[in-house]
């Protein structure tokens, strides 16, 4: 019994419970391993990474002919929809690589391969900030539903790839954790800088996403947070400037005109953004809820319950609903709103775990009610274990064997091409067809685990889903 209020104080647990769960805490640790050292060892040089390396090298030559304005730039597309030589790519991979030119490594093995472990070092960073940020916002139960998300998304595919959405993710994450904990001013405003670099139209989101962090910080330690608003917005600022001054280099211009002017590279009237937008939902081929429902049903359940349960703050609610709706809307009108080709909702893969995170953090305790009416009958755990892993196997058949689902883009024969090569109209028509209506791309990647190493794979990442999913309802059950 609680002396203070009357209440029974949850037991500890004895040592018949504590043996098990160390068992099962043994299973996630080792499926986290497991996979880190996969992620290691098996790098893989995905999307435009090599054009990427070739833009920073271009970039370097105009610097020392020293022409600083439109430097490469024709204003004309290219076969790879580029205007100019040093591509219209974000500075988040194109700093790191001039840091490795800086210092003498200007092989390409040896940049991708660096890039790749920046990918490793993204997700894992990711998993660290998640258990700080919950151990210290009092949803330490949570950090095992957090990694549950984490283990089940596509993360797992992309963590060894060389292409930048892992590195984008840890980068955002970062941004709530510093805000959310409120770090020194100085960490928030270099959480800014860091997570604006991501992507040319971040900044917004980046704003967002660190106002909503810093103000529960506020609610939850009742401290001023004025210096760490001024600060991130410092960080911002320079990310802008910074970006700036590279489009000026590369387009003569401020503004990445690469991505504006281009009527061929955004989707052409409503009814085709509307479409657009639905399949970066639902798309078998391409949508969050297919690719990653872990993370989709738990934002969801976060922007939901405040507007049916009474007494709950709904402006936290009301920002990540925004950002999930700009976001995907914002998709819709690129000419590939996922990213293609490549696996899977590319694009949107940076901002659903910061979301997540964001979302436990401001309404953990009610989703943990739900959780625990869910996961209390052993056939809810189950339930939602099958289901989840079912929607995960792809994600390990493509982290074992990327190449298998170029089969799903060959389906189309002929080939789709791109809007500036073969007709916008043409373009679309074929990626319609791709979207909603062939054999659907996780079919494809799931053949990567008919091996004995898929299936041993399968089998390490199962026992560490199941492992999360358990621990969470066991420290939710033991809440207070």
């Amino acid at each position: 019994m609680d002396p203070a209020d009357g209440t029974q104080a949850p037991s500890a647990p004895n040592r018949e419970d504590a043996t098990p769960r160390a068992l099962v805490v043994a299973a996630v640790a080792a499926a986290v391993l497991f996979l880190t050292v996969s992620w290691v060892s098996r790098p893989f040089v995905g999307g435009d990474t090599p054009f990427v390396l070739d833009g920073t090298n271009a970039f370097l030559q105009c610097m020392d002919a020293r022409v600083f304005v439109g430097c490469g730039h024709t204003g004309e597309l290219n076969d790879w929809g580029l205007t100019s030589s040093l591509g219209d790519w974000p500075l988040l991979q194109h700093l790191p690589d001039l840091a490795m030119l800086a210092v003498g490594v200007d092989g390409h093995p040896t940049r991708t391969r660096v890039l790749s472990l920046l990918s490793v070092a993204g997700v894992l960073g990711s998993v660290v900030l998640g258990w700080l940020v919950l151990a210290r916002t009092g949803q330490p139960a949570w950090f095992w539903g957090y990694l549950f998300v984490l283990l089940s998304g596509p993360t797992v595919a992309y963590a060894r790839s060389t292409a930048g959405e892992m590195l984008a993710m840890g980068l955002l994450v970062s941004l709530v954790a510093a805000s959310v904990l409120r770090a020194p001013p100085v960490v928030v405003g270099l959480a800014a800088f860091g997570a604006s670099v991501t992507k040319e139209t971040a900044y917004p989101f980046v704003v967002a996403l660190g106002l909503l962090g810093l103000v529960l910080a506020r609610r939850r330690t009742g401290e001023a947070i004025g210096r760490h608003v001024a600060w991130g917005a410092g960080g911002v600022v320079l990310a802008l400037v910074a970006t700036s001054l590279f489009n000026v280099v590369r387009f003569g211009s401020v503004l990445n005109t690469n991505y504006l002017d281009e009527p061929e590279l955004h989707t052409p009237g409503m009814a085709r953004t509307l479409e657009y937008a639905a399949a970066v939902i639902v798309s078998p081929s391409g949508g969050i809820l297919v690719f990653w429902p872990a993370a989709t049903v738990l934002l969801v359940a976060a922007c939901v319950l405040p507007f049916v349960r009474s007494g709950l703050d709904r402006r936290p609610a009301l920002v990540l609903a925004s950002a999930v709706v700009l976001l995907t809307v914002g998709f819709a009108r690129w000419w590939t709103p996922f990213g293609w080709s490549a696996y899977g909702p590319r694009l949107m893969l940076p901002w659903l775990l910061p979301l997540v995170l964001l979302a436990l953090v401001a309404y953990g305790d009610e989703l943990g009610r739900l959780a625990r009416r869910i996961l209390a009958p052993t056939l809810g755990v189950m339930a939602v274990f099958v289901a989840v892993l079912l929607l995960t196997i792809p994600h390990l058949g493509n982290m074992l064997r990327p190449d298998l689902t170029g089969a799903f883009f060959a389906t189309k024969n002929p080939p789709c091409v791109a809007p500036h090569l073969g007709g916008v109209e043409a373009w679309h028509d074929c990626q319609h067809d791709l979207m909603w209506f062939k054999r659907p791309m996780p079919v494809y990647a799931a053949d990567g685990v008919e091996s004995f190493e898929g299936l041993f794979t399968v089998v390490v990442v199962a026992a560490g889903l199941l492992g999360c999913l358990l621990l969470l309802r066991r420290e939710l059950m033991n809440a207070p």
